[in-house]
């Protein structure tokens, strides 16, 4: 096969420059001339919308399927109703498919168990030329007590998408990429919308100087480990001799002394640990103290078909978020043999989308273990299997902890680094432990502010 030569090279630069520099200029312009279906059903697009318009109250009853072994609910699910939601509620305000762009710090206060009534509300804080801040309001309430609690808060951020309908032919597919549109201007009108609008420019201002860490020589070496180039491979499973099948008494009785001998190590590994109560459930004790963090990788592949994406065939945030949960829980499990719960999730960045029809591997490992929680950290990559082109799409860290059946937290074994980069990652565990903690009291703080607010603002009302 002949070599292309540097005249090849120049020309094919120099045509490809030529097609952008038409494609930037002709594009804008061919989506103007497309039909907007908005204004041919009569409609008529405003510059200007007040914040109730957005208002979306999404009402859910958590059934078995959605919850884990203790009947609580998985994050994932809650997150991809939050991602709903906002997304309606975005939608409702550009009148024209949005797509989700960040998630915020999401920290879940109480969790959600089988029966529970959810309500989640959702609308637009503020909005700038194409892009909206969404807030979303999740709360739960027992059927049986009537009891209502609050259990996360959440702010996305959303771009809205050309609603030019879809092209028919291969050029016009070329000219009608997604383009981004203006959005009406938001008018909060009551003492809360009003301070939710200014908050939410402080934030817009701190998600723009926040430096985004690299992690993408821990993503390459996971990539390495799911391609079967790990260091440490890992061994065939041992045969596990169930008694039905094996039946000994040498067996029996070697299997009593070790169990014995964990016992005794167990309590004084648990003497150490008397600050706070942990659990003394003896199916809870960690049989290992410690783990390589390699040996907590994990990697999940899913395939992206039409329920999982919206109108424009774009996947779902809020699907990405739960299916990034899964493999979470899966690394989590290999460190800790517990019932494990969700605590928060940290900003997520969609740095680029998936579509119908691409395999979507989501890989994650343990970054760093503490008493009874865990720092989980989590890679997403889409792959285009007509092109065989891939790219990541986004990373977060997920806050799992450890518990028994009567939700007190278990001691979890040490997660130990092996790389270089694996240590980067450990070590930068606690900080961002610490920014956790710190944000979880904030909005503790907020939501006691806040239903101290409102009482004032029916009164006056009344008045």
């Amino acid at each position: 096969m002949p070599t292309p030569s540097l005249y090849d090279s120049a020309f094919d630069s120099i045509r490809s420059m030529w097609i952008r520099s038409v494609m930037f200029v002709t594009q804008p312009v061919f989506q103007r001339l497309l039909p907007d279906p908005y204004t041919e059903a009569g409609n008529v697009r405003v510059d200007k919308k007040p914040a109730h318009v957005s208002r979306v109250t999404m009402t859910e009853i958590i059934s078995p399927a959605q919850c884990n072994m203790l009947g609580f609910a998985y994050a994932g699910t809650i997150l991809s109703w939050i991602d709903i939601a906002a997304g309606i509620s975005a939608k409702r305000h550009a009148i024209s498919p949005s797509v989700t762009r960040s998630v915020d710090d999401v920290a879940f206060l109480h969790p959600v168990k089988v029966g529970d009534i959810v309500t989640i509300q959702a609308s637009v804080n503020k909005s700038w030329k194409t892009s909206m801040e969404v807030g979303v309001k999740v709360e739960a309430e027992s059927p049986l007590s009537h009891e209502r609690f609050f259990v996360a808060h959440a702010y996305l951020t959303f771009v809205a998408l050309s609603p030019r309908p879809e092209a028919k032919t291969h050029l016009g597919r070329i000219f009608s990429e997604f383009q981004t549109i203006a959005v009406p201007e938001l008018l909060p009108q009551s003492p809360m919308e009003v301070k939710r609008f200014e908050m939410a420019e402080t934030r817009r201002q701190a998600r723009f100087s926040q430096k985004k860490p690299n992690h993408s020589q821990i993503r390459e070496l996971m990539r390495e480990w799911s391609q079967g180039l790990r260091e440490k491979a890992d061994a065939d499973a041992p045969i596990k001799r169930h008694p039905g099948y094996f039946v000994s008494s040498e067996e029996l009785s070697s299997a009593s002394e070790e169990a014995s001998e964990l016992e005794d190590e167990d309590k004084l590994w648990r003497s150490r640990k008397r600050g706070r109560r942990f659990s003394q459930d003896p199916k809870m004790m960690q049989q290992i103290k410690e783990r390589p963090m390699d040996y907590t990788f994990a990697e999940v592949v899913e395939l992206v078909m039409p329920q999982h994406a919206n109108t424009l065939k774009i996947t779902f945030g809020g699907q990405i978020m739960a299916w990034m949960e899964n493999c979470a829980m899966a690394s989590a499990n290999r460190l800790a043999k517990a019932y494990l719960l969700t605590a928060s999730i940290d900003s997520l960045n969609f740095i680029a989308s998936s579509g119908v029809g691409d395999v979507v591997t989501i890989r994650s490992l343990v970054s760093r273990s503490f008493n009874s929680s865990m720092e989980v950290y989590v890679s997403v990559e889409a792959e285009n299997l007509l092109t065989g082109e891939t790219k990541f799409t986004n990373d977060g860290f997920f806050t799992v902890t450890a518990v028994d059946s009567e939700n007190i937290p278990v001691i979890i074994p040490k997660v130990i680094p092996q790389t270089e980069y694996g240590l980067e990652l450990y070590e930068g565990g606690f900080e961002r432990r610490q920014k956790r903690l710190n944000q979880r009291l904030e909005l503790v703080n907020l939501v006691d502010a806040s239903q101290n607010f409102v009482p004032v603002v029916h009164l006056n009302a009344d008045e």
